[in-house]
């Protein structure tokens, strides 16, 4: 009911989420990983007909998207059993030794780079799904520390951090290549082929090691996250609430406060 949860500033709302360190530190090795995953998108077309002279791009993107949806049920199950972030952080080192060996190809290495494509594509479909169901959890942990339901405030910020990696990535991707000296349908210069396997490989598996380095301080496994549902679930039933990542407890009457505040802020922006 709307009479049980406030309306709450925007501004409130964004600056509100600092104390939820572990979807900052999701947001941002996802982020990072993103602005890399965006530079070989852009850049395939290119990579496959002026760096290994092939005009299969249509196919090895097939590969690639079809090993995504294959092996996507693996993802899951690994999942479950190994927890979402070990996963995660399988997903992010498949792509990167994937990427990092098309580094190393050139004219003719056809099969090679279907090969890679393949490896690529298992890792693809952990590193697409994985990082937005740990989403769900730290939503989880937020409602832990506010009592709320913010849903739409925690995808929202994730829209806008997929739309900021995706202008990143392909505008900086094209840019600097047309700073090369790229021009279409004739033969590159050394120059050319080398920014494309840089900008193709060597960036996106270097955005996957800072991302890689950035997830493994993500502190919520499946233990801690049945501790927040059961904090979550006290909190309900007006019981203090323990923190299991700070190991703190929640007291009813400082939640109050601090939504108080969030209301009185609210009622300060909309005046």
């Amino acid at each position: 009911p709307t009479s049980e949860h406030p309306h709450q500033g925007r501004l409130q709302g964004i600056g509100s989420i600092r104390r939820n360190r572990p979807f900052l530190i999701l947001l941002s090795a996802y982020t990072i990983a993103a602005v890399g995953s965006n530079l070989p998108a852009a850049l395939i077309l290119y990579y496959v007909e002026y760096v290994l002279g092939s005009s299969l791009a249509n196919l090895f993107l097939m590969i690639y998207f079809m090993t995504g949806i294959v092996f996507m049920p693996g993802w899951i199950v690994l999942s479950r059993r190994a927890g979402k972030k070990q996963a995660w952080l399988t997903a992010i080192f498949i792509n990167t030794a994937a990427f990092l060996g098309v580094y190393f190809l050139g004219p003719g290495d056809v099969w090679a780079y279907g090969v890679l494509v393949f490896l690529s594509g298992i890792g693809f479909g952990g590193a697409l799904a994985l990082p937005s169901s740990i989403q769900s959890d730290v939503i989880d942990y937020d409602e832990l520390l506010t009592g709320r339901r913010r849903e739409g405030l925690y995808i929202g910020l994730w829209s806008v951090s997929k739309k900021f990696a995706a202008a990143v990535g392909v505008g900086t991707g094209l840019t600097v290549l047309g700073m090369t000296g790229f021009e279409p349908n004739v033969v590159q210069p050394e120059r050319v082929q080398w920014a494309l396997r840089v900008l193709y490989a060597l960036v996106p598996s270097l955005c996957n090691i800072i991302a890689f380095i950035v997830a493994m301080a993500y502190p919520i496994d499946q233990a801690s996250h049945e501790s927040i549902r059961a904090g979550i679930e006290d909190r309900r039933a007006n019981r203090p609430a323990r923190d299991p990542l700070t190991n703190t407890w929640i007291h009813l009457d400082e939640a109050e406060e601090v939504r108080d505040g969030m209301d009185g802020d609210a009622e300060c922006l909309q005046c």
